[in-house]
């Protein structure tokens, strides 16, 4: 029996699930039933985000700057309520580099790793 591959792992496109999310958070009632204002929000809420959100709103077609556009892969399925998860799901079908986007790790396990590898290192001497 097949088992579907494109269900995401668990820090797969981390940046597409929170952006979406925090994107779908901000739309009212009204909104969410039209993926025509769904995109026009989303054009205005790309406006305000930096880093990896704006990469992420640049790959959607949320930004002027945009080369292309996708905006339709998102929009339409926020009408229909499908999670967030989902929508990256098959946004990553249409372009991968969407998934690509990742938070980089915080300073704290960085400090880890360094710890974790100078104990090893001294191990080894």
């Amino acid at each position: 029996m097949w088992t579907s591959s494109l269900a995401l792992k668990e820090d797969e496109c981390e940046v597409c699930v929170k952006t979406v999310q925090r994107f779908a958070d901000t739309l009212s009632d009204d909104v969410k039933k039209d993926p025509k204002k769904i995109e026009d929000e989303f054009k205005v809420f790309c406006k305000g985000q930096k880093n990896k959100e704006q990469r992420f709103c640049y790959y959607l077609g949320g930004l002027e700057e945009s080369a292309t556009g996708i905006l339709g892969e998102l929009s339409k399925p926020l009408s229909w309520s499908m999670p967030a998860d989902k929508i990256c799901e098959k946004l990553k079908k249409k372009d991968a580099q969407i998934c690509d986007l990742r938070y980089g790790k915080s300073s704290d396990s960085n400090i880890k790793s360094i710890t974790d590898l100078r104990i090893s290192r001294e191990m080894v001497l």
